[in-house]
């Protein structure tokens, strides 16, 4: 069982939130997603939002590369600490890191509030900014975008130059270990492999490379082909078969895990859905839960239901441009409209399946039914004690 990547046992630390968004009731968020910029420095052809800043989507209506402006990004950091949020990912949209203001709101954050901050980034741009010292003093973790087992296909891939290509973000890994230990930090630094057709076979290669670099883990990840994108370009993309991860990809992650140890993380959960559900991807459940605490603040200012649907305005609760986060988040009838539109209209046709909160939703759909049995929280409270003391970033679902 992974301790970090468990959105099921994470949702269990948080079980007095849960009982209220059963009883239909608005707890805020545990988790924040907050994108900085959609613009990016890389051109991944996987990513979760290349619909808003790969080259391939300009002139669509979802293409938008701005950035969190300043002035909105600041009232909207002065809010949150003062809320019941329990974490903020800096995420994308694009490369988080490529906002200049950046910096400043980690730093308030961190000094005036006890919200958790995570971090999603290439890593390419660490030193521009200088930004080692305030991420290992202010996250509890970032994670660094690899995705390929040597110099040549990572530059290829990401389509790269010489300030953001392999030599660059392994150097700056290393430089933040290194502040890591300077400063004594407990942050956890993890390295990303998002598996696909065309970098499978180097799971072994980036395995070989960092098992005596000083990250924490490795993890691996299956590609996600998102529905969410411009239909007239990605239409016709389908999930990769079960097929695939089967006989091509579980042999190399057994053999992963022998080279890595504990450095080892894997999101297994995904790959048992692509294998074992492949008619709907473990999608049982008829309501999206999960949403509900871990939404998505796009770098257009969009309060967005989740990640996956960021960029898409009928899916947005409203813009930090008209109204403030909390006046957002507490219309409670607004955000029935976009939900009962997602669960009960479109019952997920426009969603991704295996989405961000895909997880989630398997588990606190099952509460929400088991709820109606006499103590049946009061008793999920009691088994869950000790996941407190095991599940590690339990405020990171």
């Amino acid at each position: 069982m992974s301790t970090i990547f468990n959105p099921q046992n994470k949702i269990l630390c948080h079980l007095e939130k849960v009982e209220a968004l059963i009883n239909n009731k608005n707890p805020y968020p545990v988790t924040i997603e907050i994108d900085p910029s959609n613009a990016c420095n890389h051109s991944c052809p996987f990513c979760i939002s290349g619909h808003l800043h790969l080259s391939k989507y300009k002139d669509t209506k979802l293409f938008n590369r701005t950035m969190l402006s300043k002035d909105i990004f600041r009232s909207l950091i002065k809010e949150l600490v003062t809320l019941d949020i329990q974490a903020i990912n800096w995420t994308g949209g694009g490369e988080p890191t490529l906002n200049p203001n950046l910096e400043e709101m980690i730093r308030f954050v961190k000094e005036n509030s006890k919200i958790q901050m995570g971090m999603f980034s290439n890593g390419t741009l660490l030193q521009k900014f200088n930004l080692f010292e305030t991420i290992v003093k202010s996250l509890t973790w970032i994670r660094i975008s690899i995705d390929a087992g040597n110099a040549e296909t990572y530059n290829k891939l990401r389509v790269t130059n010489s300030s953001n290509n392999f030599q660059v973000v392994i150097d700056n890994i290393k430089k933040l270990i290194k502040n890591k230990k300077k400063f004594k930090s407990d942050i956890t630094i993890g390295v990303g492999f998002v598996v696909t057709r065309e970098n499978y076979k180097e799971i072994l290669d980036f395995a070989n490379f960092f098992k005596d670099i000083d990250v924490d883990y490795c993890q691996f990840k299956p590609e996600i082909i998102q529905v969410e994108r411009d239909e007239s370009i990605d239409k016709s993309k389908e999930q990769i078969s079960a097929d695939f991860w089967l006989k091509d990809v579980i042999v190399l992650l057994d053999k992963a895990k022998n080279i890595l140890g504990q450095k080892f993380e894997c999101n297994s959960y995904k790959i048992e859905d692509l294998i074992i559900n492949v008619k709907d991807y473990g999608r049982n459940y008829k309501e999206c839960l999960g949403s509900h605490l871990q939404p998505c603040i796009g770098a257009d200012g969009d309060v967005y239901v989740c990640t996956n649907h960021r960029g898409h305005k009928k899916y947005s609760y409203g813009s930090l441009y008209k109204n403030s986060f909390k006046q957002i988040w507490d219309n409670i009838k607004q955000k029935k409209i976009i939900m009962d539109k997602i669960n009960y209209k479109e019952k997920f046709c426009n969603c991704t399946h295996l989405c961000k909160p895909h997880e989630s939703n398997k588990l606190l759909y099952q509460i929400k039914k088991d709820s109606k049995d006499y103590g049946y929280i009061d008793k999920l409270k009691v088994k869950t004690l000790n996941l407190e003391k095991i599940i590690k970033h339990k405020n990171f679902i």
